[in-house]
Formats: C-alpha cells, sequence, structure tokens
C-alpha cells in the first residue's frame, strides 16, 4: 500500500527533500508513459525526477562495463525483457556473474545464485515453482527493483505448425517452420 507521507517522513529524515534523480529510458511510448507516472509519484513526495528519453542502441549499452564508464552515473531506469515462458531465462540477468552485463544494479546474493543454479537441474515442476517464487522474493526484498507492469504476451496454438523450438526455448526462426498437411 502506497504510504506517500511516510515516505516524506523517511525523505526529510534523510534530508533529502527537493533531491533531483536522473530516470532512463527507452523512448517507446509504453516506457515513457510509465516514466511519467513515476515522475509524478515522486514530484508527490518531493522528488525531482528529470526523464531521458533515449534511443534503444545507446540505452542497453547504459549498464554494461564493457562500454565504458556511463554505468557509474546510473540513478533509475525503467528497463524491460522480453523472453522464453521459462523463468530461467527471466532470473538468469540477475544472477553475479552479470554484475557489469545485465545486471545493472550490480546487485548479488549468494542464496538467489545457488537458487538459480538449483532451479536449472530441478524436474520437478512444483519444486521449480517454489525455487522462482523464493528467487522472486529474494528480488523484491532488496528494494532494488520496483515492478511496474508486464505488457500482454500473445502466444498462438496451431496443429497445422510443425515447431522448430530451440534448446533455449526461442521460437526463433519461425519462417523456417514447416505447415502439416
Amino acid at each position: 500500500t502506497p504510504d506517500p507521507d511516510g515516505a516524506r517522513a523517511l525523505i526529510a529524515e534523510a534530508g533529502a527533500e527537493g533531491m533531483k534523480i536522473t530516470l532512463k529510458t527507452i523512448n517507446l511510448a509504453d516506457r515513457m508513459a510509465a516514466a511519467t507516472i513515476v515522475q509524478a509519484n515522486l514530484a508527490d513526495i518531493g522528488l525531482e525526477v528529470e526523464i531521458v528519453p533515449m534511443d534503444a542502441g545507446p540505452f542497453w549499452n547504459l549498464g554494461l562495463e564493457s562500454e565504458g564508464e556511463d554505468w557509474k552515473d546510473l540513478e533509475m531506469w525503467i528497463m524491460q525483457y522480453g523472453d522464453s515462458p521459462d523463468p530461467s531465462q527471466m532470473t538468469q540477468w540477475y544472477i553475479s556473474d552479470q554484475v557489469g552485463v545485465w545486471n545493472w544494479e550490480r546487485w548479488s546474493d549468494p542464496e538467489y545464485d545457488e537458487l538459480f543454479a538449483a532451479g536449472l537441474a530441478e524436474t520437478d515442476l512444483d519444486k521449480r515453482h517454489d525455487i522462482y517464487v523464493r528467487m522472486q522474493e529474494i528480488m523484491e526484498d532488496t528494494g532494488a527493483y520496483v515492478w511496474l507492469m508486464f505488457p500482454p504476451l500473445g502466444v498462438m496454438y496451431t496443429t497445422e505448425l510443425e515447431p522448430e523450438i530451440q534448446p533455449n526455448g526461442y521460437l526463433w526462426y519461425v519462417a523456417d517452420f514447416e505447415w502439416n498437411g
């Protein structure tokens, strides 16, 4: 439950009234809408947010240490991944080995890393479910992540298509699929 009064009190206690924050995001309608909402909500508690819209190429290099020093200046950003339905695909970006690559927050947690490895090896679906739920709880408890939205993901099904699903779960090369019959 949002608590703007409590947030204002914490900001005052920290002496951060009027603090200016830069929020970077890809210049797409859904991301810009989310950024504008974040900006308004934070203004309500006394924080000033400058939204910096970016083209995709430069944006996706922001957190990469291999691309220079820009990662040192990141304050806040809106990021979205789209991936295969298996939760290992979405959770792999936050393991310690991804710090400086896709783990832009440079967050590291040994339990999370152990659970990630266990999730890859586990074949029991109920146990995998519990593993990935626990991983989400760990991330949520850090305060480093705020989950804003996830757009609808369309899935199609037909018996007339012979799929060529890649070993990693991707449905790449859809143009090469063969129609049955």
